[in-house]
């Protein structure tokens, strides 16, 4: 019979996995509890709809819910300039990959292992999008308008 080795590392992943579902066990035990009298179970939503209220209208009060909207729409704007950027550089790599391949494919001739999908596929997402980036950072934008006119009437 051979020697029993002992991982440590095997070891600490079972003690881990023991644990957690010991522990999923038990809270979910106590979720599905039933409450021995029934104003229990409506003082503990009533506490945490006060909660609630209070995390809401604190956060809320701080600056006016105007000034809230106001950041959410700074941040959304953020977010699809970035994300733009960020879509036109995933473009312009898939299409650099499509590229590559096709160089490869005519380099090899006929004895390639590539196949055509894997030179028009990464092309044809990678202009897809890095279209969608440029629409996403050019959104909005209008030739002649200074960003800080956008959207007011003329004089």
């Amino acid at each position: 019979m051979p020697a029993l080795k002992l991982d440590l590392r095997d070891t600490i992943a079972n003690l881990g996995i023991r644990a957690h579902v010991a522990l999923s066990i038990r809270y979910t035990r106590l979720a599905e509890r039933r409450w021995e009298h029934p104003w229990q179970q409506s003082l503990m939503k009533a506490t945490a709809g006060l909660t609630m209220l209070g995390l809401v209208a604190t956060s809320a009060h701080a600056d006016g819910l105007a000034d809230m909207a106001s950041h959410a729409a700074d941040q959304g704007d953020s977010i699809k300039t970035y994300g733009g950027r960020l879509m036109a550089a995933l473009g312009f790599i898939l299409a650099a990959h499509g590229g590559f391949n096709w160089w490869k494919h005519g380099k090899e001739g006929e004895q390639t292992q590539i196949k055509a999908k894997q030179i028009y596929g990464p092309l044809l997402g990678g202009m897809a999008l890095g279209a969608t980036g440029y629409l996403l950072v050019k959104a909005g934008e209008t030739i002649g308008v200074a960003g800080s006119q956008q959207g007011q009437l003329p004089n």
